[in-house]
């Protein structure tokens, strides 16, 4: 047989197997395509396929594997023939007006003729339709005389003459399914009989042939109709499996289940009719016979040894079918498991952004979401609370297409304000573009800066970090997708199928800075953007104003920008915080000229993370009177170990600082220790936040010290602290501060 005999029919078995192709991609009379996104090609000139997700492509006959509907190309061919496909040769195929006959060249051996039938018949008898065997006289590699089965009918008024061929016509469409020898077994039923379901009639016929009662379906394996179910109701059925090899692909290759179990035909035949009388049959039992020999049935065990007595104990002892539980493939939950533990959605930084989503800050130029981003993100780095919220700590990946000296100054100043000399963190920048929009394939490999590319990076440089990976910062999503139009849908779907690549991938969240048109109130762009993030941050400019005062005693006055959280996944919205960018001065450029840049911090002492322009807030300054009272007290030389400057004459142990703070601050009436404890613990670890990022303490555990640097409301002289000359003379004392003084507490 001829290729040619074959490919001409590819058009109509695709459709036949595919349905009706996808018009927005099919090319008539070129190239059909099915999928979503055309995944699947078949070339109409060439007559072959190709599925260019998984790189498999062939034949008619391949595709025909390919779909389940045969096991090998021998075996596509009869399908082929019972469906009614002209490829020459001698099986009369179903839906066909051919008859059985000479073959048109010699290729494929000697035509098919039937050797046996078998009727089926309905409850009163009357015929339905006929199965037929058909050999070649050929034998083929296991031994066994070269056959296949097709099914016929006789003529029924108003059937085209041109279908019936000697009396018959080669088709069962249409026509009502039912078991084999039917009113047989439903008297077999009514005694209350045990019914063994095999698979084939020759089978069932050899059972029956020793009166025990047995029957099978029409077309072979894997054909099992639900019209068959309802005869089986209240009925005790045993399924007795063919032992057939596992399953394989032209190739050579073993076949396997979409959940990884391999593929044994006659095994899962015997599961399906079992799955399909489960609840319908009064006793379902799926019956394995031991010792069967590779394609196996129960003749072969019979004529092994096997006799009734035997058939019988192994169907009592075969256990009743219980149907695989079902395993969702997207995570389903039911009512009644609500309450079972599982995965949760975690936040990264509490209530602002959660674990392992999409989120967007944006605001209008001027904002400050590329400083607040950083602010975030170094939160996340270095695992310190970000505006009194909890955050998880993390490693940070900060892509920067849009101005990456600017951010490397902007880290800078983070660093210089807020973090311990040597500090370490996970960080990686990465102040190239990258382009989410590029489709694949469509740069060259080694120079692409697509999503693969990116996604790549950021797992090399995830593994080099001491901590998981949590956090990668876009930053825009303008500059990193280059050619996508905001407004259209099409183009924010890819750029988001592409953000949420980058976060199952890396397992990590992803947070995009973005644009915010003026006086709009959602991200620049298509209204999918906002549809499909998880997490929402809103940044403007408020009319309001800080005023702080200079260590001068001028006066400086900043806008109060505003951040507000728009969406956040299954969490409160509406809330936020301010903030102001404060300017840090980082050195000086070569025409003498300050080189600085500025921070998020802020306003009116509303965190931890405060300026050093302001006044301390009474808690704030009950915890300094703590430091000074405890390195008066307990003070003790620094180690050489310390390495200290030599201005610094006294260091205090944090455990004498706990305790001097606890014996200031307010206690509330009988007030459990173990709460109280805790409770000064929180408030010690914040105020020490806000003096460590002013600068104006210094720590290594255990030790604690003042630097030196001014205290706003602390009178200090040099560097050398006279301790006892720390005070806040003259500076009245609110009722607040009073009743948290008057406490007398011993920890």
């Amino acid at each position: 047989m001829s290729a040619e005999n074959y490919s001409k029919h590819m058009e109509a078995v695709a459709r036949h197997l595919l349905g009706e192709p996808n018009k927005h991609f099919t090319k008539p009379g070129v190239e059909l395509r099915w999928g979503s996104k055309g995944s699947l090609s078949v070339d109409l000139k060439k007559g072959t396929f190709f599925e260019h997700g998984s790189d498999v492509g062939g034949g008619v006959l391949d595709l025909i594997v390919r779909e389940g509907r045969a096991s090998d190309h021998d075996d596509a061919k009869t399908w082929m023939r019972k469906e009614g496909y002209d490829i020459g040769g001698g099986t009369p195929a179903s839906d066909s007006n051919r008859n059985y006959g000479p073959k048109a060249n010699g290729d494929d051996g000697p035509p098919f003729k039937p050797v046996k039938t078998w009727d089926y018949v309905d409850e009163k008898g009357q015929f339905l339709f006929q199965v037929v065997r058909l050999e070649n006289g050929l034998t083929g590699k296991d031994g066994k005389p070269e056959k296949t089965y097709n099914q016929r009918r006789k003529p029924l008024p108003g059937d085209d003459p041109a279908k019936i061929k000697n009396g018959w016509v080669w088709s069962t469409k249409g026509i009502r399914m039912v078991p084999y020898r039917l009113p047989e077994l439903q008297q077999d039923i009514l005694d209350g009989s045990l019914i063994f379901i095999n698979e084939g009639e020759k089978a069932a016929d050899f059972l029956r042939d020793r009166d025990i009662p047995a029957t099978t379906n029409a077309r072979g394996a894997g054909k099992w109709t639900k019209e068959l179910n309802e005869f089986f109701r209240g009925a005790k059925v045993a399924i007795i499996r063919d032992n057939d090899p596992q399953a394989t692909h032209p190739d050579g290759r073993l076949k396997f289940h979409a959940d990884g179990r391999p593929v044994f035909v006659g095994q899962d035949h015997g599961a399906g009719v079992a799955k399909n009388l489960h609840g319908i049959a009064a006793d379902v039992r799926i019956l394995d016979l031991p010792g069967l020999p590779p394609k196996g049935d129960v003749v072969d065990w019979w004529e092994a040894g096997g006799d009734i007595e035997k058939l019988y104990d192994l169907a009592a002892a075969a256990p009743r079918f219980e149907p695989r539980p079902f395993k969702s493939r997207f995570g389903a939950v039911t009512w009644d498991r609500l309450d079972e533990a599982g995965q949760e959605h975690e936040y990264l930084i509490e209530d602002i952004l959660t674990r392992h989503e999409v989120a967007v800050i944006y605001g209008e130029s001027g904002s400050g979401k590329s400083f607040e981003a950083i602010d975030m993100a170094m939160a996340v780095d270095r695992g310190v609370p970000f505006n009194g919220k909890e955050v998880r700590k993390g490693g940070v990946i900060y892509q920067a297409g849009e101005g990456g000296i600017g951010v490397k100054l902007r880290l800078r100043a983070y660093r210089q304000t807020y973090m311990e000399p040597g500090e370490r963190v996970d960080f990686v920048l990465l102040p190239s573009r990258v382009d989410l929009f590029a489709k694949p394939g469509e740069q060259d490999v080694e120079t692409s800066r697509g999503t693969d590319a990116l996604i790549a990076e950021i797992k090399a440089w995830a593994e080099t970090f001491t901590v998981p990976l949590e956090l990668v910062v876009i930053d825009t999503l303008a500059t990193a997708t280059p050619g996508a139009n905001e407004n259209a849908s099409t183009d924010m779907s890819v750029v988001l199928t592409n953000l949420e690549r980058i976060r199952d991938e890396c397992r990590c969240t992803v947070l995009m800075v973005h644009h915010k048109p003026r006086n709009g109130n959602n991200p620049r762009g298509h209204s999918s953007l906002f549809a499909n993030v998880d997490n929402a941050i809103e940044l403007e400019i408020t009319p309001r104003l800080d005023i702080a005062f200079r260590e001068d005693g001028t006066q400086l006055t900043r806008q109060i920008h505003r951040a507000t959280i728009q969406k956040n996944k299954d969490g409160e919205r509406g809330h936020g915080w301010d903030f102001i960018l404060k300017q840090v001065k980082l050195g000086t450029r070569p025409n003498g000229k300050p080189l600085t840049s500025v921070v998020c911090a802020p306003p009116g002492g509303q965190g931890p993370e405060v300026t050093d322009d302001r006044r301390l807030s009474d808690q704030q300054a009950i915890a300094m009177q703590a430091l000074i009272n405890a390195l008066e007290r307990h003070g003790e030389a620094p180690s050489e170990m310390l390495k200290l400057p030599k201005s610094i004459k006294t260091v205090v142990r944090m455990g004498y600082w706990r305790q001097e703070y606890g014996a200031l601050s307010m206690v509330m009436e009988e007030e459990d220790p173990k709460k109280k404890q805790e409770r000064v613990k929180k408030s010690l670890q914040r105020a020490g936040e806000r003096f460590f990022g002013a600068k104006w303490i210094g720590r290594a555990e255990p030790y604690v010290w003042l630097t030196g640097r001014p205290v706003p409301g602390f009178k200090t002289g040099s560097s050398d602290i006279d301790y006892a000359a720390l005070s806040r003379p003259n500076e009245p004392v609110t009722d607040g501060m009073a009743d948290m003084m008057a406490g007398d507490i011993q920890l």
